[in-house]
């Protein structure tokens, strides 16, 4: 139906002659990416970090950290969530978990090795987008050149990314 009413509307534009369909090419680029996965312990209060994911495309710099919740703060917020949920449903380690790496990653930013805000990377970029129960996502601007060294902080821990 819809193949119909295209052939009928190039055919009024073609001025009555009846289109030829042509076979476009279309070349996609793949810009050049670069992704790699670095050990980056680091206590971050109320959770550890293990590992950072990286991968930096020309636009995007985006940056998955994977952490543990520590016991006696999972314990904690469980609680929070009961009291919270009322018997209302049950309370899921997952989902307490997940708010706990939520707390840290909603207050990261980007700095170089010493502590200046990547403020190019971070202008009108989303930061954290989603939090799990082992993994908090960013994602900033990409930069043309990366400083040596780079970290997501929140003001007192940090956790080592480039």
């Amino acid at each position: 139906m819809i193949a119909a009413a295209v052939e009928q509307l190039q055919k009024f534009l073609s001025g009555g002659k009846r289109a030829e369909k042509t076979r476009e090419e279309i070349h996609h680029k793949t810009p050049d990416s670069t992704t790699m996965t670095m050990r980056a312990l680091s206590d971050l209060g109320e959770s550890i970090a293990s590992s950072v994911h990286i991968i930096a495309s020309p636009t995007r710099l985006y940056l998955c950290v994977n952490m543990e919740v520590k016991p006696d703060a999972l314990r904690t917020q469980m609680e929070a969530d009961r009291r919270a949920a009322k018997g209302m449903f049950d309370v899921d380690a997952n989902w307490s978990a997940a708010e706990v790496n939520a707390r840290w990653g909603k207050k990261a930013v980007l700095t170089d090795g010493e502590g200046n805000l990547l403020h190019r990377a971070m202008d009108g970029a989303r930061g954290m987008t989603d939090a799990g129960a082992n993994e908090v996502f960013f994602e900033f601007n990409a930069l043309d050149v990366y400083p040596d060294a780079m970290y997501l902080t929140n003001g007192y821990t940090r956790v080592k990314v480039r």
